[in-house]
């Protein structure tokens, strides 16, 4: 028995012994590392970058501002048929320069040439019935003296029957024959005479009967003319809308045409700058633009403002005149234009990297970044061609140092070292 007992604590030694001697060494190790000396720790050195810097300065500049516009005509016109006709021939081509008067497009005349002969037989019915109408003033005056001379001869045989009678030497029946006579008479005298005194009335009727021919006439010999249609200025064709042998109704549109000395540019100016160019217009300076069109550079000037505002739009278009003799280009082109905007004082000049987003801008004190809020009031360029953004000032003061580099984490309090 004592054997099995003495196997039993054998057993238990075996795996005993091993793990107090791991607890041990655990021990050792722990003590020697507390007991180890402690080196002071040093701070990780700040990242500073590097940047190029502006002195900020104050001048007077003329700002530009890009603007896009598209090219209009003040003198378009669209010529349209005035009658009901066959095309002739379009003697004119898209694109070609006419003069004044020059034909354009014929129609064929003839329906309307008929509508004439019309008009002008009705003007000579009505002329006959005015000359038949004098005429029969003239013997209505004429017959009246007989009328009333034919009455004074029944009314004294009247009397002489009546005379007869009262002697019982005549019969009543030729007292009543001749009271008869009489009243027919009467009726005639009456009637030549209501002829008389109505025929102004009658002449004034005709008169206007013959005015309103005349005019029928007129206007058919105005549409026989207009069947050649002309040009009514001098002007450059814009489109044709017919061919040869249409068909085409009064109204229908045939060709449309422009003025080349009358054409100008629209163009939407940003609200932020329209206080510019209304100052520089209340001043009446000269507000110059300029675009390049076909590799050729035109000028043009800023005539006035519209007078009203597009749906939808917040600012309002600017009308520009060409220079006459220069090249102007087609109604309907698009263009890209600089306008020069009036000179403005105390304003800080800045090339496209110094400016962040599109009002940020910034200032270096104590070799760490300041965000500073600024207006943007247009673009310039500087004598050798180089692309400068001007802005105003805001709390930048003379002597300020902005930096010109553009960096992708820039922030406020941002650690930077200014280079050359």
């Amino acid at each position: 028995m004592s054997t099995a007992v003495n196997q039993r604590k054998t057993r238990h030694l075996t795996w005993i012994l091993p793990l107090l001697a791991l607890v041990i060494a655990v021990g050792v190790f722990m003590a020697l590392k507390s007991s180890k000396p402690q080196t002071s720790s040093r701070p990780a050195p700040e990242k500073t970058w590097s940047v190029q810097t502006q002195i900020v300065s104050f001048s007077s500049i003329r700002p530009e501002v890009v603007l896009y516009g598209q090219v209009e005509s003040v003198q378009m016109t669209q010529l349209s048929s005035s009658v009901t006709a066959f095309v002739e021939s379009v003697i004119s081509k898209e694109g070609q320069r006419v003069e004044k008067g020059e034909l354009l497009v014929k129609l064929d005349p003839r329906d309307t040439q008929l509508i004439v002969r019309q008009r002008e037989a009705d003007l000579k019915n009505i002329d006959a019935k005015l000359s038949a109408a004098r005429i029969q003033n003239k013997a209505d005056k004429k017959a009246l003296n007989i009328e009333k001379k034919l009455y004074a001869l029944a009314n004294k045989s009247v009397s002489r029957y009546q005379d007869l009678s009262k002697r019982k030497v005549g019969s009543d029946d030729q007292l009543d024959t001749a009271r008869k006579n009489l009243q027919q008479q009467a009726l005639a005298l009456n009637s030549r005479e209501q002829a008389i005194n109505a025929f102004p009335s009658q002449l004034a009727q005709l008169k206007a009967e013959q005015d309103k021919i005349k005019a029928l006439r007129d206007s058919a010999l105005l549409d026989l003319e207009r069947t050649s249609i002309t040009a009514p200025f001098k002007a450059r064709i814009s489109n044709i809308n017919t061919a040869t042998g249409d068909r085409v109704k009064s109204g229908d549109p045939l060709i449309t045409l422009y003025d080349p000395t009358q054409l100008q540019l629209r163009s939407q100016i940003p609200s932020k700058t329209l206080p510019w160019v209304r100052k520089g217009l209340q001043e009446n300076q000269k507000l110059a633009a300029t675009a390049v069109i076909d590799q050729q550079i035109i000028t043009l000037q800023l005539s006035h403002l519209a007078s009203s505002v597009s749906n939808g739009n917040t600012g309002v278009d600017a009308l520009l005149q060409f220079t006459l003799g220069e090249f102007i280009p087609e109604p309907g082109r698009t263009l890209s234009l600089t306008l020069f905007l009036p000179e403005i004082d105390h304003i800080i000049t800045i090339p496209p990297s110094a400016l962040y987003g599109t009002d940020r801008v910034y200032r270096v004190r104590d070799a760490k970044l300041e965000a500073v809020t600024i207006n943007k009031v247009g673009d310039a360029h500087s004598k050798s061609g180089l692309p400068l953004i001007l802005i105003q000032p805001g709390t930048l003061r003379e002597g300020d140092s902005l930096i010109t580099t553009q960096l992708p984490n820039a922030i406020s309090g941002l650690p930077v070292k200014a280079t050359e």
